[in-house]
């Protein structure tokens, strides 16, 4: 299975070993996306596109290094990306 044909693979050798707040991020991400494309804002290809997009930033990626301490950690973490990404596609 090969992650050009199949990009969801390419999602899952992403994550890192242990659980991490990276998850939090693409799924947060993942839920804005999908939610600005049922409101039209976005295409139906966009979504993957940005979420590879913003999964890929130096802003995120460090996330794969971080482990949520306590449940207030992966809310504040889910805001925060659902902020940007709004901020993001308004701004275009």
């Amino acid at each position: 299975v090969t992650s050009e044909k199949y990009p969801m693979v390419k999602l899952i050798n992403m994550l890192p070993d242990k659980s991490s707040l990276f998850e939090t991020v693409i799924v947060s991400a993942n839920d804005v996306l999908v939610e600005l494309f049922l409101e039209k804002k976005i295409k139906f290809n966009d979504i993957q596109k940005k979420l590879f997009e913003l999964l890929n930033t130096k802003e995120f990626l460090k996330y794969k290094k971080i482990y949520p301490k306590t449940p207030k950690d992966i809310i504040d973490l889910n805001n925060y990306v659902r902020i940007k990404i709004f901020k993001k596609v308004y701004k275009t």
